[in-house]
């Protein structure tokens, strides 16, 4: 009989830690789930002044400033269906073949999946591309992607808005 009662207060003595420990454990993933959404949103809210920076760069043709934060496997397809790496890209930039005189980004909204970041959003740009007035609004995709430690943009993709 005490092998029975000796099992019995093994399993109450178990249930009980258990019981216990149950608002701790609660406590503790609460304060992880919390701490994981600031940082979150502390990421989130990196990448949109990134995205923000980045689009005044254009303008001021800052390429230093475009080129730091652009991954060497860039790839842009513009709003006319071009396709371009980062070295081009950056030409353009430098010789004015991308000249924006303003560009105003709306309507951004930040996706997080691990070291990958995608924004959505809307562009109001005027300017030059490749001799071609820019005109009328488009809504973009950009990729970033965390390597070695810091966020760059490996993707970006252009489409015109058009009147339905």
């Amino acid at each position: 009989m005490r092998p029975i009662l000796a099992v019995a207060v093994i399993a109450f003595s178990v249930a009980t830690a258990l019981v216990s420990s149950a608002p701790a454990r609660a406590a503790t993933a609460k304060k992880t789930t919390k701490a994981a959404a600031l940082t979150s949103s502390a990421v989130e809210e990196q990448i949109l002044k990134m995205e923000k920076d980045r689009a005044a760069a254009v303008v001021r043709a800052d390429v230093a400033a475009v080129d730091a934060e652009t991954a060497d496997d860039y790839s842009l397809i513009n709003a006319n269906g071009q396709f371009s790496g980062k070295a081009d890209t950056m030409s353009a930039i430098k010789s004015g073949n991308i000249k924006l005189t303003s560009n105003e980004l709306s309507d951004l909204k930040v996706r997080l999946y691990g070291n990958t970041a995608i924004v959505t959003g809307r562009s109001d740009a005027k300017g030059s591309m490749g001799g071609r007035e820019i005109k009328g609004p488009i809504m973009f995709t950009r990729v970033y992607v965390k390597k070695n430690g810091r966020w760059q943009s490996v993707a970006f993709q252009q489409t015109p808005v058009v009147a339905p």
